[in-house]
């Protein structure tokens, strides 16, 4: 019979026909026998022995290693072996150690926040500004309310290291979510920033659950997330383009007119044309008309009263209001803030 009527018959294709398979050239047999240096000798010993060896290191709660510190403790024992070998004993005993579990984020839900209060969503960001003294970048650091936009705390610095920030919540805490009693009020309190390294650290969100504040992280690569510090930023960034700035004193002075101004004088649009800190009071006053389109997730607000009935010179003082109790005390605050500068804090409490 022919080929091609004998493969049609049996359903075999040519290729399978014709195939012959390889032989097996894959890297040498696992060794059974590790070499140690004793007395200047080369001895080879069983691989249960570095297993013994390696049982008897970890046993001691302070040595415990993985594999990877587990092979340089073997090399300074004599053990002539490599971070592979080691790892394949250890993973063929179940020796290896557990990765170690990163810290869990909850990443935004929603890219347009909507806020129906003050308070509701605060978000955090940092941006770097050239100081010429020691030829490098400065950080500052701002937290800015989403409803108000009112900046809630800033500073200015070399280092941001994460101790700055919780130190910066703790101040956060004590003067402003304190004051307005946010906690027996059940405020749902989210804090938005992105995933820097400083905002991620266990002990910043350990800080951040310990004191009912919801730390929600945006995704990478997605800046509108965190809308609201962004824009502020874009305004911080006009006011940065016209200087030049050759200490980090001469920066934190030009900061504190720029904040004290946008937080009191300048005029937002997102705010019915208010400064932040007077809309914030007139809100608590009843005079803003709050609309919400949950379907484009906006809010726009309206005030109902005339201009020229606030303030003329559009100080919050001037603007009679019921409750003054919370906001003149953050208005003393920002007074003693303005004369020892944005690096003071009052002492911790939980609010």
């Amino acid at each position: 019979m022919k080929r091609d009527a004998a493969l049609c018959i049996s359903g075999v294709s040519k290729h399978h026909y014709y195939h012959k398979s390889k032989p097996d050239t894959r890297g040498r047999k696992p060794t059974s026998c590790t070499i140690k240096l004793e007395d200047g000798k080369q001895l080879q010993v069983p691989n249960t022995d570095v297993v013994q060896q390696i049982k008897d290191t970890q046993e001691d709660p302070d040595t415990d290693y993985g594999y990877h510190k587990m092979t340089f403790a073997l090399l300074m024992l004599g053990y002539l072996i490599n971070p592979k070998k080691v790892y394949r004993i250890m993973k063929e005993n179940q020796l290896l150690k557990g990765r170690h579990a990163k810290a869990t984020r909850q990443f935004a839900q929603y890219r347009k926040v909507m806020p129906t209060r003050p308070l509701e969503v605060l978000e955090m960001d940092i941006k770097f500004v050239w100081v010429e003294e020691y030829r490098r970048h400065a950080f500052i650091f701002t937290v800015i309310d989403t409803f108000t936009r009112v900046v809630l705390y800033w500073n200015d610095a070399y280092q941001f290291k994460q101790g700055q920030v919780k130190r910066a919540w703790e101040y956060i805490i004590e003067n402003y979510l304190q004051p307005f009693d946010c906690l027996n009020q059940k405020i749902h309190i989210e804090v938005r920033n992105d995933n820097d390294s400083r905002f991620a650290a266990k002990t910043v969100q350990l800080f951040f659950a310990q004191n009912n504040l919801n730390q929600v992280f945006t995704h990478p690569y997605t800046p509108q997330e965190n809308g609201h510090i962004e824009s502020f930023h874009a305004i911080l960034s006009q006011m940065l383009s016209r200087h030049s700035f050759w200490s980090i004193d001469q920066l934190d002075k030009c900061l504190s007119v720029f904040y004290q101004k946008y937080n009191h004088r300048r005029l937002h649009s997102s705010t019915a044309f208010l400064p932040p800190m007077l809309f914030w009071k007139s809100w608590l006053e009843g005079l803003i008309d709050t609309k919400i389109n949950t379907k484009c997730r906006t809010v726009k607000f309206k005030l109902l009263v005339p201009y020229h009935q606030l303030s003329g010179i559009m100080n919050q003082r001037e603007v009679p209001c019921s409750h003054t109790t919370a906001l003149d005390g953050l208005l003393d605050v920002e007074s003693q803030q303005e004369m020892t500068g944005a690096g003071t804090f009052l002492q911790p409490s939980v609010y």
